[in-house]
């Protein structure tokens, strides 16, 4: 019997849990990056937060590129010192930012009740001190609705980009193997890679009904289904783990995912 083909559809920084865990259940991974993760811009704003950190009440990571870049320019500039010293308080959105952020040596003192920005930045609003600042750490064209909801509720806030995400060329065969049916799933990891496929295959209402379509999380649930596609599945966590069984339990029949709204 094949294995099942998956297109696992974000950019590999080094070992890539999602395709180890992939294959751990028996698939065959078609690697196809739909975006290119790389440095903002400029890092002048980058930079004078690690350089002082202390002007602000809470540092909220929005995702693990945030954490890796941040924790990148701290290591410049503070060499052996720790990556957040002691004063903000430091929230993260999802247990893989969490993670991270833990193997850096960041101490995490706010967590989302959710899997959303919008979910942390309401964790935050409800036990801030009015007038509080925020600094939150995301990609360059990152959301805005987390800095709006703080704001709303009384906060200062200043978004800071720590990275950048640019869409990748995504192979013609495989835009090609997919249009065919000739794999069996795509996983999708970000909003910004759904989008980016969507260019490619001219809207995700291209893949056939057969070829199972499954988001990482509810903003990458959203972002598939506006560009023309409502996820068959999603994973039960926000973590690469989590997403492989989701795809593998949507082929087989099981159930390892949240419910879809």
């Amino acid at each position: 019997m094949n294995r099942p083909r998956v297109v696992v559809t974000r950019p590999a920084n080094g070992p890539d849990r999602l395709t180890e865990r992939l294959q751990e259940l028996g698939c065959e991974v078609v690697a196809a990056p739909a975006i290119r993760i790389g440095p903002p811009r400029s890092y002048e704003a980058l930079d004078a937060l690690v350089r002082t950190p202390g002007r602000y009440d809470y540092l909220l990571f929005m995702s693990r590129n945030a954490v890796r870049y941040y924790v990148q320019r701290a290591r410049r500039f503070r060499r052996g010192g720790p990556a957040v010293p002691t004063g903000p308080k430091v929230g993260v959105v999802g247990a893989a930012t969490g993670a991270m952020a833990e193997r850096a040596g960041i101490d995490l003192t706010v967590r989302s009740n959710g899997r959303t920005g919008a979910d942390l930045a309401d964790a935050v609003a409800t036990g801030a001190s009015p007038g509080a600042r925020v600094a939150i750490v995301q990609a360059e064209d990152g959301r805005e609705e987390s800095a709006e909801r703080l704001r709303s509720a009384g906060l200062s806030v200043t978004r800071v980009p720590a990275y950048r995400t640019r869409p990748a060329a995504v192979p013609r065969e495989i835009v090609a193997a997919v249009g065919n049916a000739e794999v069996d799933a795509l996983a999708f990891a970000s909003p910004s890679s759904a989008v980016s496929f969507a260019v490619a295959l001219g809207g995700l209402a291209a893949i056939p009904k057969g070829v199972a379509v499954a988001a990482i999380g509810p903003t990458t649930a959203a972002a598939c289904e506006r560009a023309g596609r409502r996820p068959d599945v999603m994973a039960a966590a926000s973590t690469a783990e989590s997403l492989a069984e989701a795809v593998v339990g949507q082929l087989r029949g099981t159930s390892h995912s949240s419910p879809l709204r």
